[in-house]
């Protein structure tokens, strides 16, 4: 095994694979709809910073935003199960290999940390009148602290199973969001000094002894590269079946029985979507994130245009995201064995999104009512959703007549 050349077969290997699914995605109307989602967020965006209130903490949420990016740092080691055998007794000779894992992981998180920092850049503007010379002198320190997160971040998966990390990914936590937020203010430059000496001491006092003291955890390695595999191929699997992609259940024993009390179920197929949707993560996770994203451009996007194209939208990216609920059991082999006809399994398919987007759409028009109180505002909300829902589940139908 040439151990200087294995990371670039690995990482080549894995993108040869992520390039097929990449057209794939290209080649579907998802990249349309994403324009039409930018264009819509971007115009709605500087018109909300017109109206922002003088007492809003726009460096307090680019702070926490900025935080919450610059700790957050997954890695990438493009290890095997196999790895966990063959290469632990040449564990000693792999300092390069996992240097170019880090280095790989942190100039991707480099490219979403500029992106985030030039989103935010009109609110910081709004803000704090500051020139652009500055703000990009505040994304290059940014994307140091990022470089460091990842150090510490490295050195945290050094610690024992039993040992738990939210001290230290707390620590993290504080000392960058102290870091951001002095820096965004422009403080004085001894206080922002002695933030960046808080900084320094923490990695070296409280990370580095880690790595000092504790060999490479295999197993942890192996689980993040496992988690950040299965996070690219849900989002493949949205367009193409994906052999490789791995479902992650949890029981939820409250939500399943509120649904069964609340959504009963008279065909098999209804019973299994309503379970697998409650218990999968993928689509619970999404559809739970994509509501409240919903409920926010409908209280914060101003003017009732926005908020009828924006519900819209948002009702039509969920069903996007749910349409791979269809085939999640196909390769179940005992649900084959039902007597139940691919009709009544269509019929429970779309029950389901119906109930799911029709759900999104009444809250939508709820909330549109509760802050404004018109019942014109009311009604455009509802019935755009309305709309939305149909062409949605309209759409299923054909997506689930291309699965069968």
């Amino acid at each position: 095994m040439q151990l200087q050349t294995l990371w670039k077969e690995r990482a080549g290997a894995f993108w040869n694979i992520a390039m097929r699914y990449f057209r794939l995605i290209g080649n579907s109307s998802f990249l349309f709809t994403l324009v039409l989602a930018l264009i819509f967020g971007a115009y709605y965006y500087s018109e909300i910073l017109k109206v922002l209130p003088e007492s809003f903490p726009g460096v307090a949420v680019i702070t926490i935003v900025a935080a919450f990016i610059l700790v957050r740092t997954p890695l990438r080691f493009f290890l095997s199960e196999a790895d966990l055998v063959f290469m632990l007794p040449a564990e000693n000779r792999l300092q390069g290999y996992f240097r170019k894992s880090l280095m790989y992981s942190f100039a991707l998180q480099v490219f979403t940390t500029v992106v985030v920092m030039t989103i935010l850049a009109p609110l910081y503007q709004h803000e704090m009148a500051a020139g652009t010379g500055y703000y990009v002198f505040v994304i290059c320190v940014l994307i140091v602290l990022k470089g460091a997160n990842v150090l510490m971040k490295w050195m945290e998966l050094h610690l024992p199973a039993h040992h738990s990390t939210n001290v230290y990914i707390l620590a993290r936590l504080a000392v960058t969001i102290i870091f951001t937020y002095l820096l965004l203010i422009q403080a004085q430059w001894f206080y922002v000094a002695l933030s960046a000496v808080l900084f320094v001491v923490t990695f070296f006092l409280m990370f580095l002894p880690l790595q000092r003291k504790y060999a490479i955890k295999w197993e942890k390695l192996l689980a993040m590269d496992e988690k950040q595999s299965m996070k690219f191929y849900r989002t493949a699997n949205l367009f193409t079946d994906v052999p490789k992609l791995k479902q992650s259940v949890k029981q939820r024993r409250l939500l399943s029985s509120l649904g069964e009390k609340l959504l009963p179920s008279d065909s098999v197929y209804a019973t299994l979507y309503q379970k697998a949707f409650i218990r999968s993560n993928e689509y619970f996770g999404i559809y739970f994130r994509l509501w409240l994203l919903g409920l926010a451009v409908v209280a914060f996007v101003p003017g009732l245009i926005g908020k009828v194209i924006g519900a819209a939208l948002i009702i039509y990216l969920t069903a996007t995201q749910l349409r791979t609920l269809y085939p999640h059991y196909q390769a179940h082999v005992m649900v084959k064995l039902y007597p139940v006809s691919d009709h009544e399994q269509g019929k429970a398919f779309r029950l389901m999104l119906l109930r799911l987007l029709g759900a999104q759409a009444v809250t939508f028009a709820a909330l549109s009512f509760l802050l404004s109180l018109d019942v014109i505002v009311f009604l455009s909300v509802l019935l755009a959703g309305s709309a939305a829902v149909v062409v949605a589940t309209s759409r299923a139908a054909v997506v689930r007549r291309s699965v069968s």
